[in-house]
């Protein structure tokens, strides 16, 4: 197994995507605090991702194995997934809070599924913004990138050795 910051170039740049999923995980919470985004079970969700997310960094960071670095992909998955299911949940809370906008109420009815859909989406109906859950988006795919150069080592050696007489 290679170590975290092993390899001139290639450690320096493992090293700099760390410190970057760290910003974004310290960023996404300060977000959330001002906010005030912990109200009901599925505004802890991005908490918890950005929580798990950094358990996985520091366990990467602190003891490169296969292991953690199966782990940490797994949450940047997860993190992805996460952002996903964020977006949706704003979107149907915008979709679902149209009737009563002001600027929609009277109009909503007549518009057609499209129309609707594009007003949600461009945050003119509504007051959760859509895109706010993409910033789980670099943080997981950061993630992802850091493990990248990690455990092929050891793959590359277990194949050796199966091939082996």
């Amino acid at each position: 197994m290679r170590s975290f910051a092993g390899e001139e170039a290639a450690g320096a740049l493992r090293l700099g995507m760390a410190l970057l999923v760290a910003i974004g995980i310290l960023s996404v919470a300060l977000a959330l605090a001002y906010e005030r985004h912990w109200e009901g079970v599925w505004q802890f969700v991005p908490w918890v991702t950005i929580v798990v997310t950094g358990l996985a960094l520091a366990a990467l960071v602190l003891r490169t194995s296969r292991a953690t670095v199966r782990i940490a992909r797994v949450v940047a998955v997860l993190a992805l997934a996460s952002a996903l299911l964020g977006a949706w949940r704003h979107f149907d809370h915008n979709y679902g809070s149209a009737a009563i906008d002001q600027n929609y109420a009277d109009r909503w009815e007549e518009m057609s599924e499209g129309e609707r859909w594009w007003a949600v989406a461009n945050g003119s109906v509504g007051h959760t913004p859509v895109p706010a859950a993409g910033a789980l988006v670099p943080i997981g795919l950061t993630l992802w990138m850091t493990t990248l150069g990690l455990g092929d080592k050891s793959r590359q050696d277990a194949e050796t050795a199966r091939h082996a007489p």
